[in-house]
């Protein structure tokens, strides 16, 4: 599946009216989809150790991102994470503020803390380039084992 289709499914979640659950959830979701983005992007760099692990603690089921099958628009998919990651950020401070009990408190600033690395991601793969070529994804254009990366139109649309 691609990047922007799996993007697009975290925005629904948080535009929606999501509880507190749903939105320390798709902090995990978010933060693994750009680790997967990354090896598909940059895989000639050392892998980000993001630490989307948890996601598996929160009872969510197994992480979005392992559907990624390619980046078709990486400039996009770059963009469309950095807004997602900003919506979530947003979210998790309000939430962070609001929560009375110290075990969600703890896990609000978990998940905040790993937007903040998965942000930083995204804009070293922006300010690296990795967002400059075509479509990627294993054995496509541009994806690993490729001998070049095809430039293309936007598919996403976001």
């Amino acid at each position: 599946m691609d990047a922007a289709r799996l993007v697009a499914e975290s925005e629904r979640v948080m535009r929606g009216a999501p509880r507190p659950e749903d939105v320390v959830e798709e902090a995990w979701q978010a933060a693994g989809l750009v680790e997967a983005v990354t090896r598909l992007l940059a895989p000639a760099e050392e892998p980000w150790q993001g630490r989307a692990a948890p996601l598996a603690a929160t009872g969510a089921g197994p992480p979005r991102a392992a559907r990624l099958t390619a980046v078709r628009d990486p400039v996009g998919t770059l963009r469309a994470l950095r807004v997602l990651l900003g919506e979530i950020n947003h979210a998790l401070v309000a939430l962070t503020c609001a929560v009375q009990d110290e075990g969600a408190y703890w896990s609000c600033v978990e998940a905040l803390d790993t937007v903040d690395e998965a942000r930083e991601q995204v804009r070293a793969l922006a300010a690296g380039g990795a967002g400059a070529g075509g479509p990627r994804g294993p054995g496509g254009p541009g994806g690993p084992g490729a001998a070049g990366t095809a430039g293309g139109e936007s598919s996403c649309g976001v």
